[in-house]
C-alpha cells in the first residue's frame, strides 16, 4: 500500500497509546508491522473485575479470527468518540480482518466492535482497536494494522475506502450495540508493576502527571477563590460565554516575536499589560492611592476626564475613550468572523450561522454591568471561539493560535489607543505636580500612618454567586467524561488508593 509508514514494537497498551498519539499523522495512512512474541494477555487482578468487564484474553476468546496458513494477518481498524464532556460520553472501537487476494466479496474474514470507559479522547479510542485487534490474533503473527490516521488528530475525514469506511461504521455503531465488546480497565493498565485506584477509575497516566495535575487544581482552585475573578462563577452559560481556560492559558503565554517595527523593550511592555488586564492589577489612580498616599490625594479623579475616579473599570467606561474601546471590540468581531469565512470557505462550508452565533454573544457591547465584556477585556476568552472551528474542521491547536493572534492584537491596540494616552494625561499632571520618576520609584517613606482608604471601584458586586460545589468531583469527571478539570477543588487524596502486590493501601498524604 502506497503512503504508509511502519511500525515494530511488542503488544502492550502503552505503546499502542504512545504511537496513536505521536506517530500517526494527517498526511499518511500507517501501518502497523508487529512481530507478536509469547506475551500472555492475563487480568492484571480479578479482584476488582466485573462480569461485564472483558480481559484481552476475553476478547481473544469471543473474537477469534480466521487462522493463516503464514501467520499473516490483516486488519482495518478505527476508533469514535462521542459526546465528550457529558455523562453520555462514550468511545467505540471496531476493526474488521481482511483476507486478501480472496476477491470483495469473500475477502472480510470476521469483525468486531466494542466500547472502552474513562479517560476520554479519540487517540485512545483509536488505541483500543489496534489493542482489541492484536489481543484477538494468535501469538507469534505478523500482524498489518490499517488506520485511518486522520480521525486520531481529532480532525473529520473519510478515506472513501470501503474497509476503511466498514471499520468507522463498527465503531460508531458500537456505542449502542447488544454485542459491543466492554474491555477491562483493569487489563489496560497491567503493563504497569503497580495499578493507581481513584474511587472506581483506574488511573492510567503516568503518576507524575496525576499529581502535577492535582497541584495545578490547587492553584487553580486559590486563584479563583480571588474575589477579583468571582465574576467567572456568572458565565456559565456555553450558548452565551463560559470561559475556556485552556484558551485563556494559551493566550497569555503567547509571546510575540520582535523585529525592528516591535521590539524586545515592546514584547516585554506586551507582555506585562496582558497579564495586568488579567489580574486586573493595571496601577489605576486608586490603586496608587493605596500603594503610594504620599504622592496620590484620595480626592484625585481621573485625568482625562476628570469627572470620575479613576479604577479599572473606569478605564474602558471613561466618556474620554469609550468610543475607542468600542472600536476596538468592533475590530476584534470584524477579525474573528473573517478569520471564520475564510475557514468556512476552505471546507465549503455554510459559515453564516457560526458568524451569527459569534456576532450574538453579548461580549461585544462593553458597560458595568456586562460580565462577559468584563470577561472578554480581562482576557478570559470562550469557548464558543474554539467551537466555532472545531465545528468548521479547523484543529484545536489551529483554532486556538487564531484566537490567540486576534487577542493579542487586540491587547497590543488597548496599549496604543487606551493605555498609553491614559498614561500620558497622568504623566502631565505629575510633572506639575513634581512627581518625578525618581520620586515615584523611591521607597515608600517610613512613618506614614497605615491608609485606611479604600479604593473605589464601580464594579458592580456579583450576584447569586455559587462557588464550585464541594460535592462535585471534577478530577473524577475529567478522568471520566473529558470535562475540564479547572475547578476541581478538594477530596482527592484521602479517596487515592494504590493496587500494589495484589493488596490495597491508603497513601499517607
Amino acid at each position: 500500500m502506497s503512503h504508509t509508514s511502519s511500525l515494530t514494537a511488542t503488544v502492550s497498551w502503552a505503546e499502542i497509546m504512545d504511537f496513536v498519539t505521536s506517530n500517526c499523522n494527517p498526511s499518511t495512512r500507517s501501518v502497523l508491522d508487529v512481530d507478536i512474541p509469547n506475551i500472555s494477555f492475563n487480568n492484571a487482578d480479578n479482584a476488582l473485575s466485573t462480569s461485564r468487564l472483558l480481559t484481552a484474553g476475553d476478547v481473544a476468546a469471543s473474537s477469534s479470527v480466521v487462522l493463516s496458513s503464514d501467520s499473516h494477518y490483516s486488519f482495518y481498524t478505527d476508533g469514535s468518540l462521542i459526546n465528550l464532556g457529558t455523562c453520555d460520553v462514550s468511545m467505540g472501537w471496531g476493526w474488521v480482518q481482511i483476507v486478501k487476494d480472496s476477491g470483495f466479496l469473500n475477502s472480510i474474514a470476521t469483525y468486531k466492535r466494542g466500547i472502552i470507559r474513562d479517560w476520554p479522547s479519540s487517540s485512545r479510542a483509536e488505541a483500543a482497536a489496534i489493542y482489541a485487534a492484536l489481543s484477538a490474533s494468535p501469538a507469534n503473527s505478523v500482524i498489518h494494522i490499517y488506520i485511518d490516521s486522520q480521525s486520531s488528530i481529532e480532525v473529520k475525514a473519510h478515506s472513501n475506502f470501503y474497509w476503511n469506511d466498514f471499520a468507522d461504521s463498527l465503531a460508531n455503531t458500537a456505542h449502542t450495540s447488544d454485542d459491543a465488546v466492554l474491555i477491562s480497565r483493569l487489563d489496560l493498565a497491567a503493563v504497569h508493576d503497580y495499578i493507581m485506584i481513584y474511587d472506581d477509575v483506574t488511573c492510567e497516566s503516568n503518576p507524575r502527571h496525576l499529581f502535577k495535575q492535582y497541584h495545578q487544581m490547587l492553584y487553580m482552585k486559590d486563584l479563583l477563590a480571588l474575589s477579583r475573578f468571582r465574576f467567572v462563577f456568572l458565565l456559565t452559560d456555553p450558548s452565551r460565554y463560559m470561559i475556556d481556560w485552556a484558551l485563556t492559558w494559551h493566550t497569555l503565554m503567547f509571546q510575540p516575536k520582535f523585529d525592528n517595527s516591535f521590539t524586545k523593550e515592546n514584547v516585554s511592555k506586551h507582555y506585562t499589560l496582558k497579564f495586568q488586564l488579567f489580574l486586573e492589577d493595571l496601577p489605576t489612580l486608586e490603586l496608587l492611592k493605596r500603594t503610594r498616599p504620599d504622592l496620590y490625594v484620595e480626592i484625585l479623579t481621573c485625568r482625562s476626564c476628570e469627572d470620575h475616579l479613576e479604577d479599572f473599570m473606569h478605564l474602558f467606561l471613561c466618556n474620554k475613550r469609550c468610543v475607542r474601546l468600542h472600536q476596538l471590540l468592533t475590530s476584534y468581531l470584524h477579525h474573528l468572523t473573517h478569520k471564520i469565512k475564510e475557514a468556512g470557505d476552505n471546507a465549503n462550508c455554510d459559515y453564516f450561522p457560526l458568524v451569527d452565533r459569534i456576532t450574538s454573544l453579548p461580549c461585544w457591547s462593553f458597560s458595568s454591568s456586562n460580565w462577559s465584556s468584563y470577561s472578554l477585556v480581562r482576557g478570559c476568552l470562550p469557548t464558543t471561539f474554539l467551537e466555532v472551528f472545531d465545528t468548521l474542521g479547523i484543529p484545536r491547536l489551529t483554532a486556538m493560535n487564531v484566537v490567540t493572534a486576534i487577542h493579542n492584537n487586540f491587547v497590543n491596540k488597548f496599549r496604543k489607543r487606551i493605555w498609553n494616552p491614559r498614561s500620558y494625561d497622568k504623566g502631565l499632571w505629575e510633572h506639575a505636580m513634581n512627581i518625578t520618576s525618581t520620586l515615584k520609584q523611591s521607597p515608600r517613606p517610613k512613618g506614614l500612618s497605615k491608609s485606611s482608604y479604600i479604593p473605589y471601584s464601580s464594579l458592580p458586586p456579583p450576584t447569586h454567586v455559587d462557588s464550585c460545589d464541594s460535592r462535585t468531583d471534577w478530577l473524577k469527571n475529567s478522568m471520566q467524561y473529558g470535562l475540564s478539570w479547572f475547578d476541581h477543588i478538594s477530596g482527592f487524596m484521602g479517596r487515592l488508593t494504590v493496587l500494589l502486590n495484589n493488596r490495597f493501601c491508603r497513601m499517607e498524604c
